[in-house]
């Protein structure tokens, strides 16, 4: 316990091994070192945060932690016996059927409480585990951690500042003020500590108020006095600690770390959950899917509407090359913008979801592939098809396999962004810098024959190029002559038009694998 910014989840993400940093010093456990692969197998730990997959019910959420977290030896009627169990005493009942989205911060605390009790832990970390809580609701979490506690668990908690009620049900308390040791004993002894330097708690007065207003005071004499708790804390003589005992200790030997260590599920039975979870979501999000699907229809209609009905002669040349920029550039903007914030939402979720052990990256990523191939394909023929009809292009599959290619590429680039960048205004600051340096590449404004071949051979860099050159070669080379319309400088032929332009028909497969690379690098990396 201590005031904010004392140190309390920095110290527990430590000796959980739940931080991404390095620190200093030892880490022992019965006077023993422990590696992180050992702490994680041994704990379970409930973050000050809990974030989850908010369109599953609590019940599915719990079913599918429980099969990917306990011994795949277990049969479904013993599993079943066991989710039963923790739900009756967490007393979640009430709420088992309900999205976690429409549920309660003191409901959310219990699903994320539960979760970790699962695989049965000898040791529980909680950070926060009252923040943002009701009196009652707190209490009723305190409660249900001591009762945990009784098991024979091992279970340590930080906390800012508990209603009198809820502090008095920890046995054991270590204070911290600025990163520093204060106290360390039974929470019975912590007004004794303070009696030496003459600070008395008020009677009917929160003895955890009163002890979070002392650490936390601004006043230059109390400052001092903390500064000495601190150092008499951290004394040898004031250290009751026997090290002799904890030597004698027996070690873990890797057969008892073996029967911590359940035997999971199979890849194969951990993709197919995960799989479920992602169907499951994305069908229940319904809504924002229809939406985005008739933002997008409606998009490709007013691109298309003022080119309604081309005509195939000189004149329309330069309509027809217009419609393909307008219409490429909205494309790689909707579908690489799109993925951007998708992934920062579900990054922290899956991040501590593979630190925790509970699957392998591979089995997330090829689940939620499979969900990003459906799904733009469904945009893309909504995106294309309508406005081609409109314009009167062409439908042919090898024209809709380009397009296709497109989207994933943008889709897989905006993800890319997404996954290297922790904040979305860092993102869009890089997406923007990468739009005004390709779009001048893409071929409507420069022609490449007079550039230099640095920057002439920097085009297979722009999106907007490869979408534009495949869309224009697949259109022109189809039309072998053109009727001349009073123009001078006749274009007379589909070849003739992509010469102006820039534009070679023999790219046209190169461009292609140049997407689908795009799209593999992206994921992979």
């Amino acid at each position: 316990m201590g005031p904010s910014g004392s140190g309390k989840t920095t110290l527990m993400a430590t000796i959980s091994h739940r931080t991404k940093g390095n620190f200093d010093g030892e880490l022992l456990l019965n006077g023993r070192p422990i590696s992180e692969e050992v702490m994680i197998k041994i704990s379970g730990f409930v973050p000050q945060h809990d974030i989850s997959f908010d369109q599953l019910t609590a019940l599915e959420h719990l079913s599918l932690m429980a099969n990917l977290k306990v011994s795949r030896k277990t049969t479904k009627i013993e599993l079943k016996e066991h989710i039963d169990e923790i739900i009756s005493t967490l007393g979640m009942s009430k709420f088992l059927n309900t999205r976690i989205k429409f549920l309660s911060g003191g409901e959310r605390k219990k699903i994320a409480l539960a979760v970790q009790l699962l695989n049965n832990p000898p040791i529980l970390f909680c950070d926060e585990i009252t923040t943002g809580l009701d009196s009652y609701s707190a209490a009723h979490i305190v409660n249900t951690l001591k009762s945990v506690a009784r098991m024979g668990k091992i279970v340590i908690c930080t906390i800012h500042q508990p209603a009198s009620g809820v502090f008095g049900k920890f046995d054991d308390v270590l204070l911290l003020s600025n990163g520093l040791l204060a106290y360390q004993g039974p929470v019975t002894m912590v007004h004794q500590l303070f009696q030496k330097f003459n600070y008395e708690c008020p009677d009917m007065f929160n003895e955890a108020d009163f002890v979070i207003s002392i650490l936390n005071s601004e006043n230059e004499k109390v400052k001092e006095n903390v500064k000495e708790m601190c150092k008499l804390t951290s004394s040898d003589q004031q250290m009751d600690l026997n090290y002799d005992l904890f030597n004698n200790q027996t070690q873990f030997d890797p057969q008892q770390l073996e029967t911590l260590e359940t035997q999971k599920p199979t890849w194969p039975t951990q993709f197919n959950l995960v799989f479920n979870r992602s169907i499951k979501c994305f069908a229940r999000n319904y809504k924002n899917n229809l939406l985005e699907l008739g933002t997008i229809w409606f998009l490709g209609i007013i691109i298309s509407a003022p080119f309604a009905n081309l005509q195939f002669d000189t004149k329309a040349v330069q309509n027809w090359e217009g419609f393909w920029l307008i219409f490429v550039i909205n494309y790689v903007f909707h579908f690489s913008y799109s993925a951007i914030p998708l992934y920062q939402v579900k990054f922290a979720i899956v991040h501590r979801e593979i630190h925790n052990k509970v699957y392998p990256l591979s089995a997330y990523f090829l689940s939620e592939l499979m969900i990003v191939v459906f799904w733009i394909m469904i945009k893309m023929l909504f995106y294309c098809v309508f406005a081609f009809w409109i314009v009167g292009a062409d439908q042919s599959g090898l024209q809709l396999l380009a397009f296709y290619l497109l989207a994933f590429a943008a889709y897989s680039y905006g993800s890319l962004l997404s996954a290297y960048f922790t904040y979305l205004e860092n993102t869009m600051i890089f997406a923007t810098l990468y739009d005004f340096l390709s779009l001048p590449l893409s071929g409507a404004y420069l022609s490449f024959m007079s550039l230099p071949k640095v920057i002439y051979s920097l085009r297979y860099f722009s999106l907007f190029f490869l979408g534009c050159e495949t869309a224009s070669v697949l259109f022109w080379n189809r039309i072998k002559s053109l009727p001349c319309v009073d123009v001078t400088n006749c274009l007379d032929s589909g070849t003739a038009v992509l010469r102006k332009y820039g534009y070679i028909s023999s790219e046209l497969y190169s461009d292609m694998m140049i997407l689908a690379l795009v799209c593999i690098l992206a994921n992979i990396f």
